[in-house]
This record gives structure tokens, sequence and C-alpha cells, in this order.
């Protein structure tokens, strides 16, 4: 795992931040250095260029998750039940955490075609892809997971319904006016029941009969 200095986490934080208020194309070097009061050619020696610079942020973030997600794969005393409510926590923490990011992430990946960061996107969504499979296969080996388990739906289903949540709560927050902490307690508490909801609904389906077509 790459160190980071605390002036590269500095400016990779202020970057993070204007990325995802003004978005990527919007916001310069300049307006970098200038927000972190650091001078453009720091900026520069440390990542090179703009696109360095958030080739460097998604490598952070998917380093960070795919880290907590081998943990759990490699974890002996669990269970594969306890396994997959792990994975589900880490998905979840880390987009609730991480919500800067997840937006700039989720508009970058809906406008990019080809090139490094999107070959970059697309290999660390097929590694963590694949990391929730292990999982999965572990249980099936033990004969507690049924066998035609479809993964990418697993996924898919995890990671849309926590970003459908998560913006159904800022809009709900602004509407009903609510600010700091009750805004942060109402987005809370939503994520809570999700995540009771998506534990419930993902072992029932994982030990559900397969099904006869």
């Amino acid at each position: 795992m790459t160190e980071y200095s605390e002036k590269q986490l500095l400016i990779m934080d202020t970057a993070l931040r204007l990325f995802s208020e003004k978005g990527y194309d919007k916001t310069s070097i300049r307006d970098i250095a200038q927000a972190a009061e650091v001078n453009v050619a720091m900026v520069s020696y440390y990542f090179g260029s703009k696109e360095k610079l958030l080739e460097a942020l998604f490598k952070k973030h998917f380093t960070f998750i795919t880290g907590k997600l081998e943990s759990i794969l490699y974890e002996k005393d669990s269970t594969a039940f306890e396994k997959v409510e792990q994975i589900i926590d880490v998905f979840i923490d880390t987009l609730y955490s991480r919500q800067r990011f997840n937006r700039l992430m989720t508009r970058e990946a809906s406008i990019l075609q080809e090139g490094p960061l999107f070959d970059m996107i697309f290999e660390m969504k097929t590694k963590n892809r694949k990391l929730m499979e292990r999982a999965v296969k572990a249980g099936q080996r033990l004969g507690v997971f049924r066998k035609d388990v479809n993964v990418f739906f697993l996924s898919s289903v995890l990671i849309g319904s926590v970003n459908q949540m998560l913006a159904n709560c800022r809009y709900e927050a602004q509407n009903a006016k609510l600010e700091g902490s009750e805004a942060e307690n109402f987005q809370q508490e939503k994520i809570k029941i999700l995540r009771n909801h998506l534990k419930q609904m993902f072992i029932a389906y994982l030990t559900q009969p397969e099904l006869k077509r």
C-alpha cells in the first residue's frame, strides 16, 4: 500500500473536495494549490498532473476497500454467513463515510470511455466483485449457499441500493430543512434500516432452493 506524506494527503483531500463540488473539468491545479495553501510546483512535484492526481485518489480508495475485503476472506473464525454480512458492512461503511469520493467516481465512471482511469475503475471493480465471489464460493463448498448465485447481481444490488439511499437521504434532509447533526442522524437511521434489510435479503437469496428452469 502506498504511503503518502502529510502534504500529499492534504493535496489529495483538497482535490477530492473541489472535484466533488465543482467537477473535475472545472477544477484546475491552481485551484487545488490555492485551497490547500501550497504552491503549484508542489502539486506538480508530487503528482505530475491533474490526471495523475485523480488516478492517485482512485487508487487510494480502491486499495482501502480491497484491503478490507481481503482481510474478511482471510479471517478463519468467521462463518460463511458472517463473511457475507461483513462484506455488506464494508461497502455500506465505505460508501457512507466517503460520499465525496463516491459522487466523484459515479460522475467520472459515467463519462469515461477509455484511458488509464477507465481501465483502473474496470480492473478494481472486477477485482472487488471477484473477492465477493470467493466468499460466496466458500459457502457453496460448505453446502450452505445455493449453487446458482449471480454475484454480479448481488454486487449491483448492494452498491446501487446504498447509492440510491444516500441520494434520497440528502434530498429528504434538504426537503425537511435538516442540517448538521439532525441531517447526519437522519441519514444514519436510514442506513441502519438498509443495512439490516440487505443482510436479510442476501442471506435469503443465498440459501433459498435453486430455481427450476
